[in-house]
């Protein structure tokens, strides 16, 4: 196996094999670049004629790395960041730029992170696309193989090449209609167990976080359980259910949609609240421009 570049590869084609190499798919490679499939497979036969090597080669779950291209893999992003660091302009101007950015959230995230700031995208980097796909367990691991450029998570991010900001942290309300029962009692744990709840998961692969918080309530009646926080208010309106959101998210839905918010018991834990990407975009001024973007309404804050 050897790392050498070929002597004939120019830096565009080498930045095209690089993203091959971490999508490992022609087909999101040419959507990450922005470039069309059929446009795409060409340059990936460029390139195997360049290194003499198949490079992606068909595998039971898709397209694989041959050994020549995993080899080549740590001194390519190397190679690129130097020669970035040494060709880019020390500047990016967001209304030039056409991207498309991959992000994993929870519709909490898209609510309390991306909705605040949608316009200020909108108003100063018009070529910005943002595609969001559903938060799961595999949502790290998708971003360190170059399939997402950013996750919102909960959670505290792990791995040493993971990159973080921490944006803030959540508390917890409760949520039910303005006339509910539940406004005049203690809403200790107990007096809880008396209603059903609207349960929201936070993704796929995460678990009951609030019996994680509160075990008194893991047996508690669930009358509808969903990966959706959005949801909520439509199934809170005109039944005997209640549900513990994060403070934004019932704040939110209780002036939308005209229900009452109430303390809830204690032990429900809050939360900090992360913008995670890998550290291959750290040098990449337009990834950090979104990452600044994300961040700056909390840091006004």
């Amino acid at each position: 196996m050897s790392g050498r570049l070929p002597s004939r590869a120019d830096f565009n084609q080498l930045q095209h094999l690089m993203v091959l190499l971490e999508q490992r798919s022609v087909s999101r490679a040419a959507e990450r670049l922005g470039m069309g499939q059929p446009a795409m497979s060409r340059v990936l036969a460029r390139l195997r004629d360049q290194f003499d090597d198949p490079l992606l080669v068909r595998g039971p779950r898709g397209m694989m790395l041959t050994p020549r291209a995993e080899a080549l893999r740590g001194p390519l992003r190397s190679w690129l960041r130097e020669g970035e660091a040494l060709i880019r302009d020390h500047g990016v101007d967001p209304s030039s730029m056409k991207r498309t950015f991959h992000l994993a959230s929870t519709d909490f995230g898209v609510l309390s992170v991306i909705a605040p700031t949608l316009a200020l995208i909108e108003r100063e980097a018009g070529g910005v696309e943002l595609v969001v796909e559903p938060l799961s367990d595999a949502s790290l691991r998708r971003l360190e193989d170059g399939r997402l450029d950013f996750v919102l998570t909960g959670w505290n991010p792990h791995g040493s090449s993971l990159k973080s900001r921490w944006l803030f942290q959540e508390t917890h309300l409760g949520l039910a209609r303005p006339d509910h029962p539940v406004h005049a009692c203690s809403r200790s744990s107990k007096d809880l167990l008396e209603w059903p709840h609207v349960s929201v998961s936070v993704g796929d692969g995460f678990g009951d976080w609030i019996a994680e918080d509160l075990p008194e309530l893991a047996d508690r009646r669930v009358l509808i359980s969903a990966e959706s926080f959005s949801l909520t208010p439509y199934l809170l309106a005109d039944t005997d259910a209640i549900a513990i959101l994060p403070r934004k998210a019932a704040e939110c839905f209780a002036v939308a949609h005209g229900l009452r918010t109430f303390p809830p018991p204690a032990g429900v834990k809050p939360f900090d609240y992360h913008l995670v990407w890998h550290e291959r975009s750290s040098d990449d001024q337009a990834t950090q421009w979104v990452a600044d973007t994300l961040a700056r309404a909390f840091e006004a804050a």
